[in-house]
């Protein structure tokens, strides 16, 4: 499924989307796939599957441990793809790739993004790919139909605000505070007050991450924003749990107190 059409399938059901975060090969790569269907299960709409990068800049230090982790693991792209390979026909929702640019530069753009279109993935972020070196990056993503995630950030300036909306396809992604990744207090009036702005440029749905670990805070953001995404909280319980042997149970009702 792509996000145009889970999207509009939310808006027909009249609700806002929850989008779960974890990291390919966390806790093991062999265990991701269970993980993604766990969640679909649980109620998750969109699931963001990053993959582990050694020099993370915008993670905190729960996502850090859990790729760090990964890494230690094997986690590589080719693993990701080869487990892809075997829960894409059970998916029912869309799974967004969320990566830093030097593991796909490595890999080689073109060849990146042709697998995921084999593969049937649609949409990609790339945390630290500015707007204006991303030209490239947009032009082969287009040609191969992937949906290209950009970030809008508390100190964004109209102008630039208005150059991301253009280029965004799928949703665009608020993040709700300066710094990292991890949970954290957030100030509601400030952040309607910017969703709003954003909104006045672009039909593009405007989903809020970072700092969201709490039923109420995700309540009061679903006022406003067309859905949430939840990383470390979902990622600490599973480090949490994950040698429990119902650990997958565990993590579906989790994740239900969540996207209920």
């Amino acid at each position: 499924m792509r996000l145009d059409e889970k999207f509009k399938q939310l808006r027909e059901e009249k609700r806002k989307a929850f989008i779960g975060y974890v990291p390919f090969g966390f806790p093991n790569p062999e265990l991701t796939k269970d993980i993604v269907f766990s969640l679909q299960e649980a109620g998750v709409d969109i699931v963001e599957l990053g993959i582990p990068f050694s020099d993370p800049l915008a993670d905190g230090p729960i996502i850090q441990k859990a790729t760090t982790l990964a890494l230690e693991k094997g986690a590589t792209i080719e693993g990701l793809f080869r487990e892809f390979e075997q829960l894409k026909n059970s998916l029912k929702i869309p799974i967004v790739i969320m990566t830093y640019y030097n593991p796909v530069f490595k890999f080689g753009l073109s060849n990146f993004f042709k697998t995921m279109h084999n593969l049937g993935m649609t949409a990609i972020t790339i945390v630290d790919l500015p707007l204006e070196e991303s030209a490239d990056y947009i032009k082969k993503a287009r040609k191969f139909d992937l949906d290209t995630i950009f970030f809008i950030t508390p100190t964004t300036s109209c102008i630039r605000m208005k150059k991301i909306a253009t280029q965004s396809k799928g949703f665009i992604y608020y993040i709700s505070v300066t710094g990292i990744t991890g949970p954290k207090s957030l100030q509601y009036a400030s952040l309607q007050s910017n969703i709003r702005a954003i909104k006045r440029v672009t039909k593009i749905p405007v989903c809020v991450g970072f700092g969201i670990h709490r039923r109420e805070q995700i309540d009061k953001i679903n006022k406003f924003s067309d859905g949430v995404i939840v990383g470390s909280g979902i990622v600490k319980f599973i480090d949490e749990h994950y040698r429990d042997i119902d650990f997958l149970s565990k993590l579906k009702k989790y994740t239900r107190l969540l996207t209920a």
